[in-house]
């Protein structure tokens, strides 16, 4: 039972670390992931690394190609756009929820966040941008306090966090992004539906524009 665990342990690590990459772009569309380096970077066996990447695949991150292995899959422009169209409609079901939901403590860590994402964006910090900018959306999904919610996008999120990820990495993407987060809060806290409307369609088309600007992503 207990080397059972640990297999389990060393899987789940090697799932993690190679998402990781996958989300925080170390890891491109399109690049191949050489077990090999995976293992050694992390101490393991290929066993664990292969049982990673085929739940990675199984989740539609990585792709495995019988002439090149395993590989960061890539995304249709299609895919993407039906991504954003799905993150519009969650979102605004979000929105919702949250005029009616959300307490001081979240309209706090709100503020919190886009303080410390305008000084990452200062420090130059992409993967702290990234991780901040992904964290502003989760306090919104979880101020709706809606489980279903949470369940229905569980799926989903990682995606999400993915292409924000590409969007956040083109030229003016981090700054363009915090600065819409600072007005889609302020719509929240005076409770400005219409205002917020107008600023979250702004905010994904302005997301998509980014992402398809950022030549070196190679869908």
């Amino acid at each position: 039972m207990v080397r059972q665990s640990g297999k389990n342990a060393l899987r789940f690590a090697a799932y993690k670390a190679i998402k990781d990459r996958i989300l925080y772009l170390n890891l491109m569309p399109g690049d191949k992931i050489v077990e090999n380096e995976i293992a050694a970077s992390l101490g393991v066996s290929r066993t664990p690394v292969r049982e990673a990447l085929l739940m990675l695949q199984n989740e539609k991150l990585v792709e495995c190609n019988d002439s090149t292995g395993f590989i960061v899959r890539r995304f249709s422009p299609s895919e993407i756009a039906e991504y954003f169209s799905v993150r519009a409609v969650i979102e605004k079901f979000v929105m919702s929820l949250v005029f009616q939901r959300i307490t001081e403590n979240e309209l706090e860590a709100l503020r919190e966040n886009i303080r410390a994402a305008e000084r990452y964006v200062e420090a130059g910090d992409i993967r702290n941008i990234i991780r901040s900018s992904s964290e502003f959306h989760e306090i919104l999904y979880k101020a709706a306090k809606s489980e279903v919610l949470l369940e229905t996008i569980s799926t989903l999120v990682d995606k999400f966090q993915w292409l924000r990820s590409i969007a956040l990495s083109a030229s003016r993407g981090a700054r363009q992004s915090v600065s819409q987060h600072k007005q889609i809060l302020a719509a929240i806290e005076k409770k400005d539906s219409k205002r917020l409307k107008v600023l979250l369609r702004a905010h994904f088309l302005g997301a998509q524009k980014r992402l398809a600007s950022t030549q070196r992503i190679p869908f």
